[in-house]
């Protein structure tokens, strides 16, 4: 969902037994596996649905959430594993609800953010430029039908990197450095800007004669816990932005770029043209490892030639599929 929509309301796919569970069953809503209370939902039935990696407020039905400072985690019961909650309506307003409705506000549900470290705050010189674009994917498991927009196109699937997302721009022979949400001021003990430096990044992108910017996740040292366990600080980029057309350049042009000023890029892991099942996706994204024993965040899935979606909120054909090893080893 898009990233004001964090809660809505949804059908009941199915509803099947946890062997060995009495009070608990699982359920399908949307592509989510979730678990309810024995007998509160049947198939067809409308609930309250709460995307996973949120954080709930502090009402009665969410005090089970209290030790873990009400953030909505992946969870496994009796061995099932549980993402997002699903509730009865009664937990809003009276009122006629249609499936599909963002009951956000409703609710109060915010997305959580993981903490950004000292040495990657920086100070910002403004908000994230409304002429860019952010680099949240969508799940795809929001958004189950956007499948059908993949299929039958030359896709990659890439590994989803743990750091934190970066940005960096050339525009009006101007050079600048973003973190997810904020414009930063040049600073030398900034991360960011360290990784710019680094890589030469202003002159690579001054080089291609109009105004772009490259996005890609930092990672490294003193990033999430380093879990790729990399020396120092680097860069895997993914877009290339053509800021002046507003576009998204294709995978073949990114490579090319990247190649030729030596900048990492995301792992591509599988190519070829696209037909998975959503819950081959998942087995995919929860096979993937940055190392023995250390689970990666899972996969990013783009067709090679840019592609528009009229079903992913920001139009663009491209979603991510997170591991669930990922986020019951880590508490994601």
């Amino acid at each position: 969902m898009d990233s004001m929509i964090l809660s809505s309301i949804q059908v009941i796919r199915d509803v099947r037994p946890i062997e060995g569970a009495d009070r608990i069953e699982a359920a399908t809503v949307l592509g989510y596996q979730t678990v309810i209370k024995k007998d509160e939902f049947r198939p067809g039935d409308l609930c309250v649905w709460h995307e996973p990696d949120t954080i709930l407020p502090e009402r009665p039905e969410y005090e089970f959430l209290r030790k873990q400072g009400f953030r909505l985690k992946v969870s496994r019961f009796r061995g099932q594993v549980s993402q997002g909650l699903a509730l009865p309506l009664s937990v809003l307003p009276p009122g006629a609800y249609a499936p599909g409705a963002d009951v956000t506000a409703l609710i109060g549900l915010v997305k959580y953010e993981k903490p950004l470290a000292a040495n990657l705050a920086g100070v910002a010189k403004g908000g994230f430029p409304s002429w860019l674009r952010k680099t949240d994917e969508p799940n795809l498991r929001s958004y189950p039908e956007a499948l059908e927009e993949f299929r039958g196109r030359r896709c990659g699937l890439t590994q989803k990197v743990d750091g934190t997302s970066g940005t960096f721009y050339w525009r009006d022979g101007q050079f600048g450095v973003c973190s997810r949400n904020l414009d930063l001021l040049e600073d030398e003990q900034n991360t960011f800007w360290q990784v710019a430096r680094q890589l030469k990044l202003a002159e690579a992108l001054a080089g291609l004669g109009g105004d772009f910017a490259l996005q890609g996740e930092v990672h490294g040292a003193g990033i999430q816990s380093n879990r790729l366990g990399v020396q120092g600080v680097g860069l895997a980029a993914f877009n290339l932005f053509d800021i002046g057309r507003q576009t998204y350049v294709s995978h073949k042009d990114l490579a090319e770029f990247c190649r030729t000023h030596g900048v990492p890029m995301v792992r591509l892991v599988w190519e070829g043209e696209l037909a998975f099942t959503l819950d081959e996706l998942v087995s995919l994204a929860n096979q993937q490892a940055y190392a023995p024993g250390k689970p990666a965040e899972g996969i990013v899935i783009r067709p090679f030639e840019e592609a528009r979606s009229r079903v992913l909120p920001n139009g663009r054909l491209s979603a991510k599929v997170l591991s669930e090893v990922y986020a019951l080893k880590y508490g994601e």
